[in-house]
């Protein structure tokens, strides 16, 4: 039997369990500060300033290594619908910091790799297993401990966390359509590049006074963006995407830190047990036949998320 192209020996592993922790926690980190920034900017002029950066990173390593690929790459006009999905995921996340503690805007939008196992039957042709279904219904029940919503109040930070929710699910799905058409990079990259045009006749219409401490913060969250990719696109450079899916959770983890070390939001009892619901239930559907590799790939084949 002939392996698969993404399995390596084990003497890889750890590197690429670090490295994928490492990415998950810089990437969190640059969540933190689109937290930090929602206060003063507007969220176009935000947008903006965090895929110039990521750019100034990303592009010439992308460049260099893909030539022209970086703006053709293959099946451009899918690859430009995931990039419309991950843009509306960033907006939707920042609206979210604006109205939620970080760590629960994370934890919510973590519905995404149950919303792939709903969706994926219809859309991908992939049925679910059992185990699938009931890590499904469990990682649900975890998402309602950590928003307990009123539903006599409609909470615009929760309806926004869902929402980005909502497009990395889509996005994982046209992701896994397109399979292997074109190298993450260039699929990171592209999608960068095709956010930042789409954003800035926004942020032109809605510019506004912008510091050089504010623009520095927003060139430092693009760059962390874009180091928190490359070390994702390492890690899945040494190990295979079902094994790396367990540890994808420590994004929900190092949200929870950044929380505390920045804005001093620390969780409470209740919302602390729905986060332990949601990665374990994670866990278990990540585990479960294609889904592993649908989820895992999630940081690892997007961009500018």
């Amino acid at each position: 039997m002939k392996p698969e192209q993404d399995e390596v020996p084990d003497r890889s592993f750890p590197v690429a369990v670090t490295l994928i922790v490492a990415g998950l926690a810089t990437a969190s980190l640059s969540g933190a500060f689109l937290k930090l920034m929602a206060a003063e900017l507007n969220v176009a002029v935000m947008t903006f300033g965090r895929y110039t950066g990521y750019l100034v990173v990303l592009l010439p390593v992308a460049a260099w290594r893909y030539g022209r690929l970086v703006i053709a790459p293959p099946e451009a006009p899918t690859q430009f619908l995931r990039a419309s999905l991950i843009l509306g995921a960033t907006l939707s996340f920042v609206i979210s910091v604006r109205y939620l503690p970080l760590a629960n805007t994370v934890a919510i939008l973590y519905i995404y790799p149950f919303l792939v196992a709903l969706l994926s039957p219809w859309l991908l042709g992939e049925r679910a297993t059992q185990a699938s279904w009931l890590g499904v219904a469990c990682g649900f029940v975890g998402i309602l401990i950590v928003m307990r919503p009123d539903l006599g109040l409609v909470n615009m930070g929760t309806i926004c966390a869902l929402a980005t929710g909502l497009s990395y699910a889509f996005h994982i799905i046209v992701t896994r359509k397109l399979a292997n058409a074109a190298p993450a990079l260039v699929s990171n990259t592209y999608m960068a590049i095709v956010a930042l045009v789409l954003i800035t006749p926004f942020a032109w219409t809605w510019w506004q006074p912008v510091s050089i401490n504010q623009a520095g913060i927003l060139f430092v969250m693009g760059a962390i963006n874009a180091v928190s990719h490359l070390l994702i696109i390492s890690a899945f450079a040494r190990a295979s995407a079902p094994a790396l899916a367990p540890f994808t959770y420590s994004e929900i983890v190092a949200a929870v830190v950044w929380g505390v070390l920045f804005f001093a939001e620390i969780p409470d009892a209740i919302t602390f047990v729905g986060m332990a619901v949601i990665i374990a239930s994670g866990v278990a559907v990540s585990q479960s036949g294609n889904l592993g590799r649908l989820i895992a790939r999630r940081r690892g084949a997007s961009g500018g998320g």
